[in-house]
């Protein structure tokens, strides 16, 4: 017999566990193809591919925070191991590149995952920093 307090412990993890590895997975699809779009000029290719690393590496960073600690917890062992495992799938990602026809792996991608992984882990130890300053930012933060 499961008792409650087993069930919303395993749900939680679920709730938070499962839109990690539906990003990942997005991700990875993604990667896996030649060509995502196609863009009249080279400039707004270069800004809305580099804009994409940061935003989705940002998402990927707080889902792993999420489902590295189910009680929304900001110390920095927490949040530094998220950002790591952010990064880790971000070089991954762009190895998994390299065998895809038409893609390539670039350091650049890696760095700008980082970049936008950091900005989210940073963003998240500033809200719950300033909960009283920001309300509405550090709850968003810890759906």
């Amino acid at each position: 017999m499961i008792d409650n307090g087993s069930l919303s412990w395993a749900s939680r993890r679920l709730r938070d566990i499962i839109p990690l590895i539906f990003w990942m997975a997005i991700i990875f699809l993604l990667s896996a193809q030649p060509v995502l779009l196609e863009f009249q000029n080279e400039a707004s290719e270069k800004i809305f591919n580099k804009l994409a690393h940061v935003l989705v590496y940002a998402v990927l960073a707080w889902l792993w925070w999420r489902a590295l600690s189910a009680k929304r917890q900001t110390t920095w062992p927490v949040l530094f191991t998220a950002l790591a495992l952010a990064i880790l799938y971000g070089i991954s990602d762009e190895y998994h590149q390299s065998f895809v026809p038409g893609r390539h792996a670039r350091v650049s991608d890696v760095l700008f995952d980082t970049s936008g992984a950091l900005a989210m882990i940073l963003l998240i130890r500033a809200a719950e920093r300033r909960q009283h300053k920001w309300p509405v930012l550090a709850n968003l933060i810890s759906i």
